[in-house]
């Protein structure tokens, strides 16, 4: 499912990108005091909650948590943000989005609270990607544990009552750093071919059999190889991101799974895909 632009409102709560604003993102599936007590005890001033934009089971889970905060002490900003619960790179874009919105994407900046994460809720995907995302940018998950929850069998539904939570933990993750750009080019050359070229192709594509400053001269095979080289090296001994099928200037650099979520991490693609929001 492709993702869009944000369509919202203005926020209602802090300006974005307000420094000490604390600001959460959940994934909603069927669950209510698990989403809304981490967000009391804290104080939340802003929620995403990202859920399914078509036939959401979870739909009356998400109206639960919207009617409990909005009966909060304060003031807590809503927004809700139609993402695929169960497509990795989806969720990626929407988490991604969120993150550059609120100006969260510098993990050294100083004096900047960081992005909440509940990796408690939703599916196994968006815990995964939620936590991607706290390691590449400024922001910290957290687990919230329950000691009993509300539903059995299949019929889950809507009840006074639907999780005791117990504590609520943070998740300790480490920094992760993201490839330079010139390597983030290559592995959108290839996702823009189809996922696989050609060595010759790619050199096209990259523009590295072009000349440099003006008036020098094209750069020799052997030199356009070497610069290829350069990149390629990095991506498929260190990173995993691309993988060379057999050797010399007709050998073929395909793009690996890995790499296409890099893509969808740090490419520009990723900048344009942004969730529609709704308050």
């Amino acid at each position: 499912m492709p993702a869009r632009r944000p369509s919202a409102l203005p926020p209602s709560g802090p300006p974005l990108g307000a420094p000490h604003a604390r600001i959460h993102v959940v994934p909603v599936g069927f669950e209510v005091e698990r989403v809304v007590e981490p967000l009391e005890r804290e104080r939340a001033d802003r929620v995403y909650l990202l859920t399914r934009a078509e036939r959401d089971a979870a739909a009356p889970f998400v109206a639960e948590v919207a009617r409990r905060l909005a009966r909060a002490r304060w003031p807590i900003d809503v927004q809700v943000v139609p993402t695929d619960l169960w497509d990795v790179f989806h969720a990626l874009a929407s988490f991604r989005a969120i993150f550059e919105r609120e100006r969260r994407t510098d993990r050294s900046a100083r004096e900047v609270l960081p992005l909440r994460v509940n990796v408690s809720t939703g599916t196994k995907i968006t815990a995964i990607a939620g936590t991607l995302a706290c390691m590449l940018w400024n922001g910290t998950p957290y687990y919230a544990q329950v000691s009993r929850a509300w539903y059995s069998g299949r019929t889950p539904s809507v009840g006074k009552i639907t999780d005791v939570v117990e504590r609520v933990e943070p998740v300790a993750v480490y920094e992760l750093r993201s490839p330079t750009a010139d390597l983030v080019e290559v592995l959108e050359a290839l996702e823009r071919r189809g996922g696989t070229l050609r060595k010759r192709e790619l050199l096209r594509e990259l523009g590295l059999d072009r000349p440099g400053p003006e008036g020098s001269r094209p750069p020799s095979p052997q030199a356009q190889h070497g610069r290829l080289r350069r990149r390629l090296e990095p991506l498929e001994r260190r990173w995993g991101f691309v993988r060379t099928e057999s050797q010399g200037p007709r050998a073929r650099v395909q793009l690996t799974e890995q790499g296409r979520l890099a893509v969808a991490l740090f490419g520009r693609r990723g900048e344009s895909i942004s969730p529609d929001a709704r308050s």
